[in-house]
């Protein structure tokens, strides 16, 4: 594993936290921090044991996106092969096999905001603050902000936050889609370790086809999509976790964590 200078890479059984470690700026993502950023996402898509992974920023704070004072060191087509290596990391987090949880506290912005996009799970602390803030820069979103933003809110609404360029609220992002939960602070943690529970109980052959499948027929009509759905069943079939499932012991650990979770 390689020597991180500016993130924080833990592998603890089947679970992998990756932690931006620039608080001083919100996390911005200067060159170094970027490029370790895509090297851990590679380690964790290398890893076949991993089966969760989360994404969280130190000190407070998730991630400001670009750290903007270095554009103005870039130089000739710098520019395109640092978005271009932007693209490809959140190209890799959506793909990856384990299931990815964010875990957002403070800033969430530009870069940061559409890092969440491609996570699997977003949480969010109340008094975390979205935006896309770029316009105000004279610079545009390269990795998502102008694709992505749309699929989940609506042309509406990512038109308002790319143009106007406002913060928002972390209820109303849950509101639009981009948050799943909103908890106060002091409860980021655990409720995180309580989600990374329920996906460890899973079986994770079924996890691992579900989210392909979710993923890969999202952008599809209807009948397109349905041909990722018809390979899951007939291989769930037999497998060693229906097996499992139809235990009384294991049906009812799984189904106690599971029933009323986040039913509120």
């Amino acid at each position: 594993m390689s020597d991180y200078k500016k993130l924080i890479f833990e592998r603890k059984d089947e679970v992998t936290t990756i932690t931006l470690n620039r608080p001083e700026v919100h996390n911005a993502l200067d060159r170094e921090l970027s490029a370790e950023l895509k090297d851990a996402i590679l380690a964790v898509r290398a890893d076949r044991e991993c089966r969760v992974m989360i994404l969280r920023g130190a000190g407070d704070t998730f991630c400001a996106g670009d750290d903007i004072k270095e554009f103005n060191e870039w130089k000739g087509d710098e520019a395109y092969w640092q978005v271009r290596l932007y693209q490809e990391t959140v190209q890799l987090i959506e793909d990856l096999t384990p299931v990815t949880i964010a875990a957002v506290d403070g800033v969430c912005t530009g870069g940061g905001l559409e890092l969440t996009l491609v996570c699997d799970f977003v949480v969010a602390t109340n008094r975390s603050r979205w935006g896309m803030p770029e316009i105000d820069w004279d610079i545009t979103p390269g990795w998502g902000g102008l694709s992505r933003i749309p699929r989940f809110a609506g042309r509406r609404k990512a038109k308002e936050w790319n143009l106007i360029g406002m913060l928002f609220s972390a209820e109303k992002a849950e509101r639009y889609d981009l948050v799943n939960r909103v908890v106060s602070p002091e409860k980021l943690t655990s409720e995180v370790a309580k989600l990374t529970e329920i996906m460890l109980q899973k079986h994770p052959m079924t996890v691992r086809r579900t989210k392909f499948a979710l993923n890969k027929s999202a952008d599809l009509s209807v009948q397109g999509a349905l041909a990722f759905e018809v390979p899951i069943m007939p291989y769930a079939r037999g497998s060693s976790g229906l097996k499992d499932f139809t235990k009384a012991e294991s049906r009812k650990k799984r189904r106690e964590l599971s029933k009323d979770f986040w039913s509120d």
